[in-house]
């Protein structure tokens, strides 16, 4: 056989291909283009870094947050693989109009709000609609407000969003105002906390992003880059720093003792310690020394003063008595 009867035959064949015919679902309608896709991918990989930061401020540990799958279905198929133990955060994103989904696997969600009850991080008994106390109802609606709030700083490159205050509901069929042929586009973050891993899933519901699917393109998105950082985000991070507890304690001096001498102890012993009473006592932040601080009572409790850095330099008891003291402890000691 000739060259140009393989090349014919071959030619004919990738017609043949190209001309058979594609399963279309008229129910599943294609709303994102693969173009959209790549935009919304790239808009929720900053998401994970802003939740990161925000998860592991919140609760005082690393949490990574990672892109997973992103998958486009209708919402009534969404809601029948949801598992009997769920949290779901709804949300309006102004001036978007229609409810963003939050949907927070169990073990997450319940290791969030033990380690935010100050417990370590472990699993809790599981929520339902009869058993969940108003404390955790709070807590997971706290957790679902700050997500979506860094869901629209991700989202600022493309339009600003004004989340309102999410509603947590523990089950699908409690959810209202969305129609099960909804067309959503399910972008998945699987989340590390401690040695486990879970994951939340944010629905983007087809009708809602409609305005705005003209400008999810990769020459808009990357037209207009995100110049710095505006004065709200700035705001909004500073408000959670000051928000996170630091440990704060006050070491009054230190000794070492055989376990002889430990075990020689008896009420009434007097314990000298390597605190030179001429020098002020050192405040720890986080077990750091960052303080100098004189002691001293307020009213009925003991209190500290600040005096100064570490870095700075104090003088010694006999500076003093040329000025007419005697040692810093006393002079501080008032009611």
């Amino acid at each position: 056989m000739s060259l140009s009867r393989v090349r014919s035959a071959t030619t004919r064949t990738a017609r043949r291909e190209r001309g058979k015919p594609v399963p279309y679902d008229f129910r599943r309608p294609d709303k994102f283009s693969k173009d959209h896709i790549r935009s919304i991918q790239s808009i929720h990989e900053a998401f994970d870094r802003f939740a990161s930061n925000y998860l592991s401020a919140h609760v005082r540990t690393a949490v990574h947050s990672e892109l997973g799958p992103i998958e486009q279905t209708t919402l009534g198929d969404y809601l029948d693989r949801l598992p009997p133990q769920v949290v779901l955060c709804l949300a309006e994103l102004e001036p978007l109009v229609g409810r963003v989904l939050l949907e927070l696997d169990f073990t997450t969600a319940s290791r969030l709000v033990d380690r935010m009850l100050g417990g370590a991080g472990e699993e809790r008994p599981p929520f339902t609609a009869t058993t969940i106390t108003e404390i955790e109802l709070l807590l997971l609606r706290e957790l679902g407000n700050g997500l979506f709030h860094e869901l629209a700083n991700a989202w600022e490159q493309v339009v600003r969003l004004h989340p309102q205050p999410c509603e947590v509901v523990l089950s699908g069929q409690q959810i209202q105002g969305l129609m099960p042929s909804e067309i959503v586009l399910l972008v998945q973050h699987n989340v590390r906390l401690f040695d486990s891993e879970g994951q939340f899933t944010v629905v983007l519901p087809a009708s809602t992003l409609e305005p705005i699917l003209p400008r999810l393109n990769a020459r808009v998105l990357f037209a207009n880059p995100r110049r710095g950082t505006s004065p709200e985000v700035l705001a909004h991070l500073s408000a959670q720093l000051e928000e996170v507890p630091l440990q704060l304690r006050v070491e009054l001096g230190r000794v070492r003792l055989t376990v002889q001498d430990l075990l020689a102890l008896e009420v009434g012993d007097v314990l000298v310690l390597d605190q030179d009473v001429s020098f002020p006592l050192t405040v720890y932040v986080e077990n750091e020394p960052r303080f100098y601080a004189f002691p001293g009572r307020r009213g009925r409790s003991l209190a500290v003063r600040i005096g100064g850095t570490v870095t700075e330099e104090w003088p010694r008891t006999d500076e003093l008595d040329q000025e007419g003291g005697t040692t810093l402890w006393p002079t501080v000691q008032t009611p």
